[in-house]
């Protein structure tokens, strides 16, 4: 490379440097068109005039004159006067015109007069106008002639203008200089035209972000935004895109094709990081970098090579900000005011949208034949069509869909409203995968469905035990309606046995045993269950009679098993007690998520109860209202099982259950039975739904553990992954798509599969619009310019980079200083009163 070239080079870098440091370091005028400023040397061409063109008088003696002498010293003293205002009225008026066209702008500060300052005017205005008065009627009864009265108003004239401009000063200009001279001390970067930029465009791609309107996305409108300001920028200017995805980094490159295929290959995300996190990521890049560039060139104090920009392009949603901010932006911002930081609303002005949400599954793990319930929310803005058809769609393993139930009509009345939808669970399949979708046509389109994934097991076997099985018939009913027995439905298979028959049963093949009101248990029966939950199964103990002998049920053999130990019958006199559902777990949380399953529950009226010593390991899991809060129902874990007590009675016997409470005349107890029967078979711990971004554990079974596996993810894209040899799970960590997935263990022996469904936060897609005055606590007062029409971002940039322009403002003073030299020559033209011209001795001339 030659030599000349490099010195040419650094010659080049330097003036750009010196460029850098004098923009960086002053608050000075700028002109946009500086060569026009050598016009202002015709603004001596008036005073010329007045100097060489003055008419000089003759001097002729004319003795009848003498007496006008006084009178002729007046007019010389006031012509002379006029004559000065009106030559500086013409030099200003040249001036102006020649900074009109030089195109003056100021450092960046708010020039505009504030209401107080407007006030403060106003007040010095209304003084003098309201003294001239005063003295205008001071003066009227006072002696001399025309002359002298002239000579007064004169006075009082410039007495009041004098002092209302002094007042308005005072008022007005001085508080209105420090705010100003305040906001320069502190100022934005500027810089100009030429001067390179480095640049973050902070681009918002979340769901919401696929809002069309004229077949436009909102990411796609950032794209083009981003684009348009990339083909503004100077050469050797840098920049870096940053999205709002989880891990995205800041990279500044000074290829624009680079950033244009960066930009190119942006979508949107089910995941995004929240945009307070990943501004501080960018304002600590530039810190990074503009560190580094000093560093190489030589720079100190507030010099730089870049003006640094930061452009967030975001629809303004309130579920892409944190609030409250947890990433201490406006610390962060209080030293950097190098950084021009402008938030730009990509939104559209009154948004339209249908979509669902909170999505809700009965249970996540079922048997065929049962009902589904799906509780969903169905939310809409105005503006929409007032109706529409909401459907449930089943989808076989070949992908093949099926109407699951009969559509629902809806209404959009712009209130979110909700829907509740039945579906049955086909046989001969381990898994159902379904959606849920608001046929209706809206800008967002991605929250019209819900997916969902429902594990299907054989239908449960129950084993119930009691003295007299007429106690257990009310239960196996309500575990086992016969209508639905009638009907060839079976949710599970009960069995009725009494409790003299316990000891020759294998429980290992029950998935739950339960106890009812057994009045002499044995501690054989006791060890046989301990043993058979301690394996993995689950008990349920009724202690609802008073027939029961707490002495066997205080044994040793007892205590190993039983949550809680059974003192004495307590009978609610005064007031019934009720159940408690207040605490959420696995068998109250179907209440909690239905206010009228948990009404009709609440509303059991228990007249007796057993009091009990509950154990230290237990829990209470329900508990009755009334003295003592005294405990419903207990659990305690008993190796890879579990046991639960209840208190009560279960069944509606005239000479048993029905003297304790009704609990079996309310629906609410069938509920409750098949809650009881999912907790103690494990099904409430399966979960197939997840959220966008969490993380997806399926467990193993000892007997299939396997090493390598398919994943199949939404759109029939698979993945493999690898465990570790005798892994006990599968941990997913980026399950950040919204449909259906299945993982397979490649070796087909072992028969493992596990499907699940995936959707996006119900936030992503709500359209409600943070405000100004959040961000202005996130970012600072001045720290970021917030733009709601991105038409106005070349102007507000400039000013931001440039300063204000002042061409209004002189357009405005050039108009006023033309008027005032007209009117001023019309009165120096003007003849005077001839009634205020004095009489000579009487005598005409």
């Amino acid at each position: 490379m030659p030599r000349n070239f490099l010195q040419k080079h650094k010659q080049l870098l330097k003036i750009r440097f010196r460029l850098a440091v004098c923009v960086a370091e002053r608050n000075c005028m700028t002109l946009i068109n500086s060569t026009i400023l050598a016009g202002l040397l015709l603004a001596a061409v008036p005073l010329i005039l007045h100097l060489t063109m003055k008419a000089r008088p003759k001097r002729i003696e004319f003795p009848a004159l003498r007496l006008l002498k006084v009178r002729r010293t007046a007019n010389s003293r006031r012509m002379r006067l006029r004559q000065i205002l009106l030559l500086i009225l013409r030099t200003l008026l040249i001036i102006t015109l020649v900074l009109v066209f030089a195109r003056p702008s100021l450092p960046a500060a708010n020039y505009s007069l504030r209401w107080w300052e407007w006030l403060g005017i106003a007040s010095a205005a209304g003084l003098a106008v309201s003294s001239y008065v005063w003295l205008s009627r001071h003066d009227a009864a006072g002696t001399g002639g025309p002359a002298v009265q002239q000579q007064r108003q004169g006075r009082r004239r410039a007495f009041c203008l004098l002092g209302g401009l002094l007042a308005a000063v005072l008022l007005a200009g001085i508080p209105w200089g420090l705010r100003v001279r305040a906001e320069l001390l502190s100022p934005a970067s500027e810089g100009s035209e030429d001067i390179p930029i480095a640049a973050v465009f902070l681009i918002d791609n979340s769901i919401s972000m696929k809002y069309r309107q004229e077949n436009i996305t909102r990411l796609d409108y950032a794209g083009q935004l981003t684009r348009q300001q990339l083909e503004r920028f100077p050469a050797g200017s840098r920049s870096a895109i940053l999205s709002a995805q989880s891990g995205d980094e800041v990279i500044f490159q000074s290829d624009t094709g680079s950033v244009a295929a960066r930009l190119e290959s942006l979508t949107t995300t089910a995941v995004p990081a929240r945009l307070n996190r990943q501004l501080r990521l960018a304002i600590e890049a530039h810190q990074e970098d503009r560190l580094r560039t000093q560093q190489e060139a030589g720079l100190g104090g507030s010099a730089d090579q870049y003006v640094r920009e930061i452009y967030v392009f975001t629809d303004f949603s309130k579920s892409a900000w944190q609030l409250p901010d947890e990433s201490q932006l406006v610390q962060l911002l209080t030293d950097k005011d190098w950084l021009n930081i402008y938030l730009v609303d990509v939104s559209v002005p009154q948004p339209v949208n249908a979509g669902l949400a909170d999505l809700r599954l009965s249970e996540q793990s079922t048997v065929s034949g049962r009902d589904l319930v799906l509780n969903l929310t169905v939310r809409s803005t105005s503006g929409l069509p007032a109706n529409a058809r909401l459907e449930a769609i089943l989808t076989d393993p070949a992908g093949r869909e099926t109407p699951a139930a009969p559509p629902a009509s809806v209404r959009l009345d712009g209130n979110a409203s909700r829907v509740q939808l039945a579906v049955r669970i086909p046989p001969d399949t381990a898994w159902v995968e379904g959606t849920v979708r608001l046929a209706s046509e809206d800008p967002l389109m991605d929250d019209n469905q819900r997916y969902f994934t429902v594990a299907v097991r054989p239908a449960p076997k129950v084993l119930l035990i009691a003295d007299r099985t007429s106690e257990a018939i009310y239960l196996k009913n309500a575990l086992q309606p016969d209508e639905l027995e009638r009907a060839g439905v079976r949710q599970c298979e009960c069995r009725v046995i009494a409790t003299a028959e316990a000891a020759d049963q294998n429980f290992a093949g029950c998935d739950a045993v339960v106890l009812i009101n057994p009045s002499r248990p044995d501690d054989i029966l006791w060890n046989e269950l301990r043993k058979y939950a301690d394996a993995g199964g689950g008990v349920f103990v009724v202690a609802g009679s008073g027939r029961l002998q707490p002495a066997m049920w205080s044994t040793d053999a007892a205590r190993s098993l039983l949550p809680a130990t059974p003192l004495t019958v307590i009978k609610y006199l005064d007031t019934p007690g009720y159940l408690n559902l207040s605490g959420e777990n696995g068998v109250t949380r179907v209440f909690l998520q239905d206010e009228g399953l948990r009404t009709e529950l609440a509303a059991v009226a228990f007249d007796r109860c057993w009091a009990v010593e509950a154990d230290p390991a237990a829990r209470t899991l329900m508990q009755f209202t009334g003295p003592a809060d005294r405990p419903a129902l207990l659990e305690r874990t008993i190796g890879r099982g579990r046991c639960l007590l209840f208190t009560s009675a279960m069944d509606n016997l005239v000479d048993g259950g029905n003297l304790w409470n009704n609990l079996p005349d309310s629906w609410g107890f069938l509920v409750l039975a098949d809650s009881l029967l999912q907790y103690l078979t494990n099904a409430t711990d399966k979960r197939c739904n997840y959220i966008a971004g969490e993380p997806v554990d399926l467990p193993i079974p000892e007997k299939q553990r396997f090493q390598q596996y398919l994943l199949r993810r939404p759109g029939l894209r698979q993945t493999r992954g690898q465990l570790e040899p005798a892994a006990s799970d599968v941990l997913l960590t980026d399950a950040e798509e919204q449909g259906h997935y299945l993982l397979q263990a490649v070796d087909v022996a072992t028969g493992f599969d596990a499907a699940f469904a995936v959707n996006f936060r119900d936030d992503e897609t709500d359209l409600t619009k943070v405000s100004d005055d959040e961000l202005k606590m996130l970012t600072g007062q001045r720290q970021a310019v917030i733009i709601h029409d991105p038409d106005q971002l070349q102007a507000i940039q400039r000013t931001g980079r440039l300063g204000v322009e002042v061409l209004p403002l002189l357009l405005g003073l050039l108009l006023l200083l033309f008027c005032a030299e007209h009117l001023m020559s019309n009165f120096f033209y003007d003849a005077p009163d001839s009634r205020q011209v004095p009489a000579v001795g009487g005598a005409g001339v």
